[in-house]
């Protein structure tokens, strides 16, 4: 029973090379991965090919937002070795992560750790891409998988994968630990994966008259391979497991999760865009506020205060991520590093300024106007001010609540407050705070 809704419309491969026929197969297993994310966000991708450029350490290429992306399948220096199917995977999401963005700044960063995030869930969950409902899966005859049957398979792929890989750690680009590893020298290993993908890119070094031209030299020896139809019952069970990793993306995340959609691809950015706190202030604008020093609680009322006397709600400034790139390898490292964690370059001056503009700007607030011509209000009652302020004195600072999240001091990622490690590097967080 196949399924109309192609999202990968064509495959190109390299015929003249060796071990055409895997190269193919590789494709359409990297597209088959990442279908369930590119359904999810509604995107299309015209034609997914493999190329073979002269410049070594270029890996993909997106061209006009997904018209056609270029893969590098082989290793530069032996066009008959295949790379590591992972590091494949990762370069196909980071073209994908250019459909929306196109220059490496931090939204494209939010988007591209959004995709691998729901990629390794899909992988732990069980997906294999298609050919799922293969022996030992699939139903007697040819029948359609209804789709609640089709969720029962997926939570007992999910469990039984739970199961075979507990306690592995592994993620998306990598293997686990080994025992006694220096975990720095693992987390060091993965940002210089992370930035031979960066450095990679096409998009981005070279122009769109450039990407064109690599674009038609790197595909004219290649045999292009029109999609097939996909199996429906296939689309079902990765839609099941779909909705599984989006289960484990809202229990991780509580009430802030927002899932990714055509018009919010990146959603909350797996945690690292966030929307403001939900705990509202003690004042809001608009209503009845407390006298200042006075508990909120009080049932005596003051005296009205004139409208021009009255001090204005400062409202509330987004929180500024104080966080700098490295022009050499676009690490994101805290303001307080002045060298680059990853490759040791020295900040610019030109970061330096705008990490200060940024300080200088979150610390901006309104000032309150305070009529001096009045007589100060007194308490009628004669009881004792509140500690630390007077009735008709300024009104008490306010003490914010704890930030909602904090930031990994070794890699940059965002974390939600009630999670101790970083998800990325594996660092405990430096304060309880």
């Amino acid at each position: 029973m196949p399924e109309h809704d192609a999202l990968v419309l064509s495959f190109s491969h390299l015929k003249d090379f060796a071990r055409e026929k895997e190269a193919l197969h590789t494709l359409r297993k990297i597209a088959s991965l990442v279908k369930p994310i590119m359904r999810a966000r509604g995107w299309k991708v015209g034609e997914l090919a493999e190329f073979f450029p002269d410049q070594h350490n270029l890996l993909g290429l997106n061209v006009n937002r997904g018209q056609r992306i270029l893969l590098r399948l082989r290793h530069a220096g032996d066009r008959n070795q295949f790379l590591p199917a992972e590091q494949v995977t990762d370069t196909m999401l980071h073209e994908l992560s250019h459909i929306v963005h196109g220059p490496h700044d931090a939204k494209f960063h939010a988007l591209w750790n959004q995709l691998r995030d729901e990629h390794e869930g899909l992988a732990t969950k069980g997906y294999t891409g298609e050919g799922f409902l293969s022996d030992g899966h699939r139903l007697g005859g040819a029948r359609r998988v209804p789709m609640h049957e089709a969720r029962r398979l997926a939570r007992a792929a999910a469990e039984k994968r739970q199961v075979v890989s507990a306690g592995s750690g592994q993620r998306l680009g990598g293997s686990a630990p080994r025992p006694g590893q220096d975990i720095r020298n693992v987390i060091v290993s993965a940002v210089e994966r992370r930035n031979r993908a960066l450095q990679g890119c096409g998009n981005t070094n070279h122009n769109e008259r450039e990407i064109l031209e690599i674009s038609d030299t790197a595909t004219k020896n290649g045999f292009r391979t029109k999609a097939e139809e996909d199996a429906a019952n296939d689309a079902a069970i990765a839609q099941a497991l779909w909705e599984l990793v989006q289960e484990d993306e809202k229990a991780k995340y509580g009430g802030s999760y927002i899932p990714p959609t055509q018009q919010n691809p990146t959603g909350n950015g797996g945690g690292t865009v966030f929307d403001q706190p939900s705990d509202p202030r003690p004042n809001e604008p608009g209503e009845s506020t407390a006298l200042p020093g006075r508990p909120s609680g009080s049932r005596s009322n003051p005296p009205p205060v004139p409208t021009t006397t009255k001090p204005v709600v400062p409202p509330s400034l987004p929180r500024v991520p104080e966080v700098w790139a490295c022009e050499i390898c676009t690490l994101h490292n805290p303001a307080t590093y002045l060298y680059c964690d990853a490759c040791g370059t020295e900040r610019t001056a030109e970061s330096s300024q705008e990490l200060f503009s940024k300080s200088t700007a979150s610390e901006k607030r309104p000032r309150t106007v305070v009529d001096l011509t009045s007589s100060p209000v007194r308490n009628p009652s004669g009881a004792k001010k509140s500690k630390g302020a007077s009735a008709g004195g300024p009104s008490q600072s306010y003490t914010p609540a704890p930030p909602a999240t904090w930031q990994c001091s070794f890699c940059g990622h965002h974390m939600e407050r009630q999670w101790w490690t970083c998800s990325t590097c594996g660092k405990m967080k430096d304060n309880s705070k």
